[in-house]
């Protein structure tokens, strides 16, 4: 299966650090994104730069993509499993994979973002004098600040459903980004197959090679959505990735602690992360009748605890 690369797209990480501390000391790209991996046959790559953000825009910004698409990771002596009803893993715990690293950068994307309006997903085509046979994608992220609009979108791509309210905790915002095609099926598809002929034959009029060619498409199938809560100076973050019939590949860490804890019926991970340069927890679990995996953060002025976490989770899972 074909790895599809996707540029400084998902932002919605949400990040703790331990004390506080500025996000600015932490090499948080290498330490971080270099253990994201991707869904069993829907396989993304992902590069981030948050070296240029300041500390609110980071802390806000980390947990989602940390656990899109694919999630960081658990210490425990045995690789923990989640399976459906019928007994189908669908999440799995592995070892780390040292030399993944992170995605290559891709230069082209800067200028695709630059001419997409938000909410637009961009197909893109180079001439690199190769033949090129496959479109990239991009997405320009559109944050939505009224809930009622944020419902609108979620009835038009049928992205799973989240609340008004969290714990007390009032929406600030909320994110839906679009499924890429990735699978064999969806590159057959007419609309990929059309926008690959016109953006080819564009590519074919032009001399020369590194020229970019590109057209806004139309999307209705979410990949991932994403709302932010607030109270005061403190925030949770509720994401969920939209398996799409895949499985999740989760890196589990020596140093990371992981609890499976059943909640409302429902397998739930507690997570706690401790390193010497970095600290947080978060909660993941698998929504079957979705096929969605959800992440469930806290950060800012006030973290939750433990039982926090577990009673929000309980709330979110009735």
């Amino acid at each position: 299966m074909e790895r599809t690369t996707i540029s400084d797209e998902y932002q919605n990480i949400i990040y703790a650090s331990a004390g506080n501390e500025l996000l600015g000391e932490i090499d948080v790209e290498e330490k971080v994104m270099g253990h994201i991996r991707g869904i069993s046959d829907r396989k993304r790559s992902f590069s981030l730069s948050l070296k240029t953000m300041n500390k609110t825009t980071a802390v806000a910004s980390m947990l989602a993509l940390f656990l899109i698409i694919s999630v960081t990771a658990y210490a425990a002596s045995e690789y923990i499993q989640i399976r459906n009803s019928e007994g189908v893993v669908k999440v799995q715990h592995v070892a780390p994979n040292e030399s993944a690293g992170v995605a290559s950068y891709d230069k082209y994307a800067q200028k695709v973002d630059a001419f997409a309006k938000p909410g637009e997903l961009i197909a893109y085509l180079v001439n690199n004098n190769a033949g090129a046979t496959e479109l990239s994608f991009k997405y320009k992220e559109q944050r939505i600040g009224a809930y009622s609009d944020f419902l609108k979108e979620i009835k038009r791509t049928g992205a799973p459903t989240l609340p008004a309210l969290a714990s007390g905790y009032a929406f600030e915002y909320g994110v839906i980004n679009p499924n890429h095609p990735t699978t064999d099926a969806e590159k057959n598809s007419s609309l990929y197959q059309e926008t690959l002929q016109d953006l080819t034959a564009q590519a074919n009029k032009e001399k020369g090679s590194g020229k970019l060619f590109m057209m806004a498409i139309p999307w209705s199938e979410p990949g991932w959505i994403s709302a932010t809560y607030s109270k005061d100076n403190a925030y949770i973050g509720i994401s969920a990735s939209i398996m799409h019939g895949g499985k999740m590949f989760v890196e589990q860490e020596p140093e990371n602690q992981a609890d499976k804890i059943i909640v409302a019926g429902t397998e739930v991970i507690y997570n706690k992360v401790v390193k010497e340069e970095v600290s947080y927890d978060y909660l993941n679990w698998y929504n079957e009748k979705q096929d969605a995996y959800y992440t469930l953060s806290s950060y800012g002025d006030k973290i939750l605890s433990k039982e926090q976490f577990l009673q929000l989770a309980g709330e979110l899972l009735k």
